[in-house]
């Protein structure tokens, strides 16, 4: 005699939707972010210079200038020292100097590789009108442990990975604790992704030699900010947080950074976003120390201590909304006046310490992008 199981009861279609959107939206703005930022880099901007007194250099730079129109913006330095000095700076991408048969183009490779291609490509005409044979000198030139300069980019998106992500889980799992136990693991968590991250990196890679140390300083600014805005922000955007969260740490975030391309080779979208948005901080504090020792590091330290600022700032509104929920809760169990037993009161208890479906479904959803 067989024994006959009732029929799973199906989720609305309402709910399946409400779930099956969160990706899509997430997918659109991957598209949208990596597509505008990435797909078409080209110069806009470039600050170059023309070397020489400015009696000399002048029409040259003039000539330059209305070759390029709007892909450079053209100056004139007096000697090769002073562009040097300017490269070393940041505040160039390359100086041309002419010569009598032969000119040189001063770049830095360690700002990045790929403008210094292409500003390299943009000044191989001038010396050919010139008839100049033109040599590419590199003063600022990339690691061997580094020869694409892409590693402060690819440690930035590990390091974003883990934190936004260890926010999420501990926002969702940690919910039913004291937030000061979520603030407490947060502050764990920064310093045991920034540690075994930098170990891994260092030891098994052998990057950032010689500057493990401020590496691992910057990584703790880095992730202590996104962990403290995904734990901050969890008890207001909920389930959200991961599309919330892939959206500024990851979509806006990488392409923003510097990292892949400079910002004069993007859209201007996403220059403006590299003023201010988290992992340039971290970018272009680790390319000073490792390239540019002479360059000023105050700049990228504003932007990590702005955004950890603004992390404590999410806290303070996460904890008091979640602190008004709590006060609504009380209001209204005492407003049902129903008595409860002891046994009530360890089952009640029992159940708040596990995870509901919810919670459960969005630790599930949580997935690196």
């Amino acid at each position: 005699m067989s024994t006959a199981h009732p029929p799973t009861a199906q989720a609305p279609m309402r709910t399946v939707l409400s779930h099956v959107i969160v990706p899509i939206l997430m997918g659109l703005i991957m598209c949208a972010a990596y597509l505008g930022g990435f797909h078409k880099p080209s110069p806009h901007h470039v600050p170059v210079a023309v070397v020489g007194q400015a009696q000399q250099a002048g029409p040259l730079a003039a000539k330059v200038q209305d070759a390029f129109g709007d892909e450079a913006d053209v100056r004139t330095i007096a000697t090769p020292e002073q562009a040097t000095n300017q490269l070393k700076h940041l505040k160039i991408s390359a100086a041309y100097v002419p010569g009598d048969g032969k000119a040189e183009l001063l770049t830095a490779g360690g700002a990045s590789d790929t403008t210094k291609s292409v500003v390299e490509k943009m000044f191989r005409p001038v010396a050919e009108k010139q008839h100049d044979a033109l040599t590419v000198k590199d003063v600022a030139p990339l690691t061997e442990d580094d020869p694409a300069g892409q590693n402060g980019f690819f440690f930035l998106v590990a390091l974003t990975v883990a934190a936004y992500a260890t926010s999420i889980a501990i926002g969702a799992a940690a919910a039913s604790r004291p937030f000061a136990q979520r603030i407490a693991l947060a502050a764990g968590a920064a310093v045991v992704i920034s540690t075994i991250e930098l170990a891994i990196a260092a030891w098994g890679y052998d990057m950032f030699g010689g500057h493990a140390l401020a590496t691992w300083a910057l990584s703790l600014l880095y992730t202590a900010g996104v962990l403290t805005v995904g734990v901050g922000l969890h008890p207001i955007v909920g389930r959200f947080a991961t599309l919330l969260y892939s959206a500024i740490f990851v979509a806006l975030n990488f392409t923003s950074s510097g990292g892949v391309f400079a910002p004069v080779m993007q859209p201007s979208f996403f220059g403006w976003l590299h003023d201010f948005w988290i992992g340039s901080g971290f970018v272009e504090a680790l390319r000073r120390i490792i390239y540019f020792p002479d360059a000023s590091i105050a700049g990228p330290l504003t932007i990590l201590f702005g955004w950890l600022v603004v992390g404590l700032l999410c806290l303070a509104a996460g904890c008091a909304v979640e602190q008004r929920r709590v006060v609504r809760a009380r209001e209204l169990e005492e407003a049902a006046s129903r008595p409860v037993g002891r046994h009530a009161e360890h089952a009640h208890q029992d159940e708040r310490d596990e995870l509901d479906p919810e919670t459960e479904e969005e630790l599930e959803e949580n997935v690196a992008v």
